[in-house]
């Protein structure tokens, strides 16, 4: 399966990467402008679909 993101097919586990970095991103942009309440924890965020070598 393949989601297409600007465009640009991906396969489903690089498409849901992008995704989640972009979405922690904005997420930490909107904490910095204050938009959203500093109880938020997204910096610490590790996303569990990066595999540990």
């Amino acid at each position: 399966m393949t989601v297409l993101i600007n465009g640009k097919p991906y396969c489903t586990y690089c498409g849901t990467k992008i995704l989640r970095t972009h979405l922690v991103r904005t997420l930490l942009n909107m904490k910095r402008e204050g938009l959203i309440t500093s109880a938020v924890n997204v910096e610490s965020y590790v996303d569990p679909l990066v595999r540990k070598l």
